[in-house]
């Protein structure tokens, strides 16, 4: 029996595609145990062997000298969809020095764990390690150029501190399977730091600036001491600890100085200038050159983290906010709906449930409470939760383990349809600290909702 051309053909190209995947997974197998060399030998054979493959075009790319070559977990703390994924990258790490890369990546982690705000939140941090090949070692500046993963230079600054491009470190995120779009970046020739719009890039192993670079990036935080890095031009901006004016009731942080914090004030001295520029603190914080986050920088970096993680976690069964999907029957032996909510180190978030009659929305009235899109990682669009009238089911409640359950006999209500609602909140109050966390929560990041409908017979 003969198969026809087009059949041959496709067949072919089918066993092509399956063995050029299986060679990709054997490369990014092998980067990933930390045979680097192996990797980039499978990336080339690869590229070289099957060119009109989609694995073959993907090893293309990690087969130039300066490349990608693998990904692995330093610290995974909960799925990537409800963590803060952090991305670490080194730039300037020939062959025979990503072992050296490794080590510098695991030391990473432990310096948020110490750092006491993110020591608090700790169960909501991802660090994936990004392992990226660079053909020469230097930095570029003063007339040389490198061929360097991230083509890190030399900034404009009276130090000289290092930069990179922003460009190519884009192209190495669309070589993971999902990022939040944050990273840092460590320069393995460069020195000092700088920090904005999500990335960080640090020279060498400067370990005390990572903390404060990561303030910027991820923060959104300006600096808080006043000597001079660069010359200036233009306005001085404003950051949630940073003023371009020195009057407490313009300033970010008014509301502290409205609540009477008392280590809060307005301070002239600010984002590398003597003049025009204000602080909220003079106390030392780590936007300065302290060891912590003032209290407005650390609520700032609080609510930038539930900008990115929901406060509930997981729900069984999945919710149904929807007036159009059937009911959850509750039936001889009862219902039980389970919420599991995130944990942070040493507080509990405070969880409120309610039982609402069908009766209490129109049919043809809004949403019911939970029926927007929770999902999305930029929680910061979805807006306040509006207050709920009605007297809760249950009160509020704390739970060490973060698991609730509402447990719904058929004795407990009426016949007919009802609307079950849960709503968690992080109330930011640590035990032995006086003053919340947070005081000001204005796009309701700290709370969070589901619902389902369900039918009693």
């Amino acid at each position: 029996m003969h198969l026809a051309p087009w059949i041959l053909a496709l067949a072919l190209a089918a066993s092509s595609e399956d063995e050029a995947r299986a060679a990709l997974e054997r490369a990014e197998s092998a980067a990933r145990a930390g045979r680097f060399s192996e990797a980039k030998a499978g990336y080339e054979r690869l590229a070289k062997r099957h060119p009109g493959t989609e694995a073959g075009r993907v090893a293309a790319r990690r087969a130039t000298p300066s490349a990608f070559l693998g990904w692995d977990w330093v610290v995974q703390n909960g799925p990537s969809a409800n963590r803060v994924d952090v991305v670490l990258m080194g730039d300037g790490y020939e062959l025979e020095h990503l072992k050296g890369w490794t080590k510098l990546a695991a030391d990473i982690p432990p310096l948020f764990e110490r750092q006491p705000t993110f020591r608090e939140y700790w169960r909501y941090l991802n660090f994936l390690r990004c392992d990226l090949l660079s053909a020469d070692g230097g930095v570029d500046g003063f007339g040389r150029e490198y061929d360097t993963a991230l083509n890190a230079s030399t900034g404009n600054t009276f130090a000289g501190h290092v930069v990179i491009d922003r460009a190519r470190v884009q192209a190495m995120f669309a070589e993971l399977p999902e990022h939040d779009g944050l990273a840092i970046c460590f320069v393995k020739n460069g020195v000092l730091g700088t920090g904005g719009g999500g990335i960080a890039t640090i020279g060498g192993r400067e370990y005390t600036t990572t903390v404060h670079e990561w303030g910027h990036a991820f923060g959104r935080l300006g600096d808080e001491y006043d000597s001079e890095q660069s010359a200036h031009q233009g306005a001085t901006g404003r950051a949630p600890n940073v003023s371009d004016t020195g009057d407490p009731a313009q300033v970010p942080w008014a509301h502290w100085l409205e609540a009477k914090h008392p280590s809060v004030g307005v301070y002239e001295g600010a984002a590398a200038r003597r003049k025009g520029a204000w602080k909220p603190t003079t106390s030392g914080c780590t936007m300065q050159s302290g060891e912590r986050f003032c209290v407005v920088c650390q609520e700032a970096l609080v609510l930038r983290i539930y900008a990115f993680v929901d406060p509930i976690d997981a729900t069984t069964p999945e919710p149904q906010p929807h007036r159009s999907a059937p009911p959850l029957q509750v039936g001889p032996e009862g219902l039980e709906i389970e919420v599991r909510v995130m944990r942070p180190s040493s507080h509990e978030l405070e969880v409120t449930w309610w039982i609402l009659p069908e009766a209490r929305f129109p049919v043809t009235g809004g949403a019911a409470p939970g029926a927007r899109s929770t999902t999305s990682k930029d929680r910061a669009k979805r807006g306040r939760l509006e207050p709920l009238g009605d007297a809760p089911h249950r009160k509020p409640r704390r739970e060490a383990s973060g698991r609730h359950v509402l447990r719904i006999a058929p004795k407990d209500l009426p016949s007919g349809k009802h609307l079950v609602v849960c709503r968690a909140k992080d109330t930011t109050e640590i035990r032995g600290e006086r003053w919340p966390w947070v005081l000001s929560d204005p796009d309701g990041l700290l709370e969070s909702e589901r619902s389902w409908w369900i039918e009693v017979p």
